[in-house]
């Protein structure tokens, strides 16, 4: 392996904290509120990861908890091992791109995401996950109507909600994980759980 191979994940840490929400991250999610919403995906963006690529967009998947764990204000040689560990794997997983989401909201105005996700297509019916980290993930086409009275909504919105806190779970998971085979299985994890 290269030394230039080595520095990635560093480089990408230190891009990523310049990215970071001025809400740090804090600990668990349990009880955590989460927003959801919903809306069509209208436009993707390939990104390069550079200082500029989250500018005016949400951060969600790993890009966004090691955006949160390196700026946090915690214990620093944890979060700094955190970031170590999650900038190898996404690195690995983005080969230094990432996709950025314009979606426009079912009740009114757009989003933009940028997330290492790649599954997802103009067109698709998306809810946005907003609690101390976001997230993307698609859902029945009933739940971007702007006539949210479709006899089944208030189940899969209750459904989708239930499936946010899990996925905010398992994302706490994958920071306080010490190993990088820790990291790696609640890795594959969050991705199961909240890219489905």
């Amino acid at each position: 392996m290269t030394s230039k191979s080595l520095l990635i994940p560093f480089i990408l840490m230190a891009v990523l904290a310049g990215c970071a929400s001025t809400d740090p991250y804090t600990g668990s999610t349990r009880n955590q509120v989460i927003d959801v919403q919903y809306g069509v995906i209208e436009n993707i963006q390939q990104v390069k990861m550079d200082a500029s690529y989250g500018k005016d967009s949400l951060i969600g998947g790993a890009l966004g908890l090691l955006a949160a764990s390196s700026g946090s204000s915690g214990t620093q040689v944890a979060g700094a091992a955190v970031g170590a560990g999650l900038g190898a794997l996404v690195a690995k997983e983005t080969a230094g791109t990432g996709q950025r989401y314009t979606i426009q909201l079912a009740s009114g105005g757009d989003i933009a995401i940028v997330t290492e996700q790649k599954d997802l297509v103009v067109g698709d019916c998306v809810s946005v996950e907003q609690g101390k980290h976001a997230n993307l993930r698609r859902v029945s086409s009933a739940m971007c109507s702007t006539d949210s009275s479709h006899p089944a909504y208030d189940a899969m919105h209750s459904s989708t909600k239930s499936e946010a806190a899990e996925c905010h779970e398992i994302k706490q998971q994958l920071v306080n994980a010490k190993t990088g085979q820790e990291t790696d299985i609640a890795y594959k994890k969050m991705r199961a759980l909240c890219e489905h």
